[in-house]
Parts: C-alpha cells; structure tokens; sequence
C-alpha cells in the first residue's frame, strides 16, 4: 500500500504537537515537584515552630492552673462579700416597702386635697358668675336710667 505523503507530513505534525504537549506537562510536573520541596522545608521549619510554641504553651499552662488557683480563692471572697450584700439589700428593701406605704399615704391626702380644692374653686366660679350677672344686671339698670336722663334734657331743651 502506498504511503501518501501528506498523511506522513500530518502524522508527524501530530507527533511534533504530542512531543511538545509532553514537553509542557514534564515543565509543569518540574514546577510542582519543585513547590512540593519548596514547601516540604518549609512544613519542617513550620514543625519545629510549632513544637518551640508547644513548649511554650505547656509553660504557659502551669501559670495558668496557679493563676486558677488564686481566681478560685477570690471567688470565695467574693461569695461572702456577695452574701453580704444580698443582707444589705433586704434591709433596703424592707426599708423602700416602708417609703412606698408612705408614699400611697401621701397621694390619698394629695387625693383629697384635689378634691377640696376642686370644691372651692367650683364654689368660687359660681359666687364669680353671680357677680357677673349682678354686675351685668347693674350696668343695664344705669344704662336704662342715662338713657331716660337723656331723654330727660333732650325734652327740657326742646321746650326752652
């Protein structure tokens, strides 16, 4: 069978593309290789941070657990201080009762001081509006009576 020599010239662009592709993933797979070392030193330098930072902690720990120990003895200061004031706080409260039982006793003789005042006031308006009529009924009286004096001279004068 005859080889055609465009299918060989095709065939070996193919090869050629292939070869470089494998070229371009071999670079790649370089670079990772190269990153994964990279971070391989950098994981042991992270490690042993790490195990200086354990250390430190495990130190840290111990002041810790006597510093817990010194919380735990002014918890217990604090308990009878809090004791203490709950005492303090029922006296105040028994004492607030007191002033509140004061407190209505004032407003029910606020109460009826409002109401003796509302009697004056009313009592007052209603000898003011008396007032006002008699007042009212006076001024209509001596207006009736200027007006019949008017009358009065009018007519004198028209007979002289």
């Amino acid at each position: 069978m005859p080889v055609n020599k465009q299918s060989l010239l095709n065939s070996q662009e193919a090869l050629e593309k292939g070869q470089q592709s494998l070229l371009n993933r071999q670079k790649s797979l370089e670079k990772s290789q190269q990153d994964l070392i990279t971070g391989q030193v950098e994981l042991v330098s992270r490690q042993e941070a790490l195990e200086k930072g354990q250390q430190g902690l495990l130190n840290r720990q111990e002041a810790l657990e006597k510093g817990q120990q010194g919380l735990l003895n002014r918890q217990e200061a604090l308990e009878k201080g809090q004791q203490g004031l709950l005492n303090r706080q029922e006296a105040l409260e028994k004492g607030q009762r007191g002033l509140v039982s004061g407190q209505d006793l004032i407003a029910l003789e606020q109460s009826e001081m409002r109401k003796e005042v509302a009697f004056y006031y009313g009592s007052m308006m209603k000898k003011f509006d008396e007032g006002k009529k008699e007042l009212s009924s006076e001024i209509k009286q001596i207006t009736t009576v200027q007006k019949e004096h008017q009358n009065v001279l009018e007519y004198l004068n028209e007979k002289q």
